[in-house]
């Protein structure tokens, strides 16, 4: 399964690239995409944080949910960094396409 999400995130961003004219900024797609996974992470971390207190006794659940919580936003934010890497390089071979197929 991630390989196949990892081809459609490729095939979208060679659809991109050759459907965009021009040359794209590939470095404002990866600070882009480096400012979602950061927020995303932020809100999951937030979110395992609270859950792991409720469901667990006060000390353990802080703890836990730290730890969990930081471990998961570094997680979901090394993730992000991929797919805003996968996604450039379809765009990448969308702009070739696109100067090879439209001369």
């Amino acid at each position: 399964m991630a390989f196949s999400l990892s081809l459609f995130i490729f095939l979208i961003g060679i659809v991109y690239g050759f459907a965009n004219k021009g040359t794209e900024d590939y470095l404002h797609i990866l600070i882009k995409g480096l400012k979602t996974g950061v927020i995303f992470g932020i809100i999951i971390g937030i979110i395992v944080f609270v859950f792991g207190g409720l469901t667990q006794g006060i000390s353990t659940g802080i703890a836990g949910g730290l730890v969990a919580g930081f471990g998961g936003s570094f997680v979901f934010v090394i993730i992000m960094l991929v797919v805003t890497v996968t996604f450039m390089v379809g765009a990448l071979i969308g702009d070739i396409l696109e100067k090879l197929l439209r001369k």
